[in-house]
This record gives structure tokens, sequence and C-alpha cells, in this order.
């Protein structure tokens, strides 16, 4: 039989994932996968980043663009969900309408698409596609993260704040690297926002006034809680 490109090759080493919540795991390519419910849920691809910044100036290199596509397009292979959720900041700008639509294109080919309103998101991208200020999942509700937080119990998962964890030799060196952070914002309900989908998002650490639950880093090829 023919294989699909969604297919999973024999030959190819299995994707690097972790346990994060019963029945979910965190790939180390920052992709939140629920294989029961059959969704992967990304966040802040800001897909057109160099183009809008090169429009303004900048020198930046074409890397950003393939790496994503390529990515994104591994996960779905390796994962095979029924449903990618985009959250929010699919796009960098309205100078990247056209590029982030054409990657839509290739996705929807591949799986069903829920895109998730980010502020990134502007008028020229939410024109030609679908979009919506969340969508649930079991106990599962999505939200960009930008407006007032839905007062949902169960999982609100989120992104906009690029999340990282910074680790230092004692020596000068520093690395930095996305993570999930999952936190208790109330007795019956968890937030969690997602490390950026995108390579060129350096992030921040997060802080907030809320319990942490976990906070699961993300690297090549390791995923670990710290």
């Amino acid at each position: 039989m023919t294989s699909t490109a969604l297919e999973p090759s024999a030959k190819r080493p299995p994707p690097v994932t972790t346990l994060v919540y019963p029945g979910v795991v965190l790939d180390a390519r920052r992709a939140l996968v629920h294989e029961e419910q059959g969704w992967m849920a990304v966040a802040d691809v800001h897909f057109g980043y160099e183009v809008r910044r090169r429009r303004a100036g900048a020198i930046l290199p074409d890397w950003g663009m393939p790496q994503c596509e390529a990515t994104l397009l591994g996960l779905l292979r390796d994962h095979q969900p029924r449903r990618l959720i985009l959250v929010g900041d699919i796009m960098d700008g309205g100078a990247s309408a056209v590029e982030t639509l054409a990657l839509l294109d290739k996705l929807r080919a591949k799986v069903p698409l829920v895109c998730v309103e980010g502020n990134h998101d502007r008028a020229g991208l939410r024109r030609g596609r679908t979009f919506v200020k969340s969508h649930r999942e079991g106990e599962f509700l999505f939200e960009h993260g930008h407006l007032p937080i839905s007062g949902h119990e169960g999982v609100i998962i989120t992104g906009h704040e690029h999340p990282t964890v910074r680790f230092k030799d004692g020596a000068g060196l520093e690395l930095r690297l996305p993570a999930l952070v999952q936190e208790r914002t109330s007795t019956h309900t968890q937030r969690w926002i997602l490390p950026a989908f995108s390579p060129w998002a350096a992030g921040g650490r997060y802080e907030s006034t809320h319990e942490r639950v976990g906070t699961w880093v993300c690297a090549p090829k390791r995923v670990w809680q710290v």
C-alpha cells in the first residue's frame, strides 16, 4: 500500500514527548496532543515574522517560515491528529497575510483546522478563513490569552505570553528554552500557557500570583519538568 504524507515511517525515530496531564502529552516541538480526543494544539506561530521585519528595514534570513512549516507537517505526520488547533497569533502581522494563508491551505489539505483569533491575526487573514474567539474540546477550552480569560471550569489553554525558562552555568553562559506553564487560577480551573511555536520568539519569564502546577521545558531532544 502506498503511504500518505501523514503516515509515520518505520525508519523514523518516535517523537519526543512527555505526559503532562491524563491523556495529554507535550511534544518537544512545542505542541500539545490529546490522542483520545484527537486534537493537537500549538500557539504563537507568528508566521511571516521575517517578512514583516524586512519590510520595516530589518535584515533577516528566510529560515523561520520554512522551519515552521516543516515542523508543523512533521508533527501532523507523527501524531496524525483529527484536528489541529492554532491558538492565536498564527500570523505575525498584516504584511504576512499572503504567506500565512498559503500555509493554512497546506495544513488544511492534511487535517481540519481550528483557528483561534489572536491579537496579531489581522483582518487580511481573518477575511480569508473562519476564526473563533474560543474553542472547546471536553474539559479543555482554547483561547489566545490577550483578552480577559473566560470563567471556564476545567483547563483553559492559551498562548500569548511566550513563557521560557533560563538556565545558567555560573560562568556567564545562559540558555533560554520555551516552556509550557500550568497554573491553578481557581478551585476548579487550571490555565496552561503554551510555549511559542515560532523559532523567532525569544519569550521571557512568566510570573503570576496563581499557584504553579507545573513547568515543562522543551528542548530539541528532551521535555522535562522543572
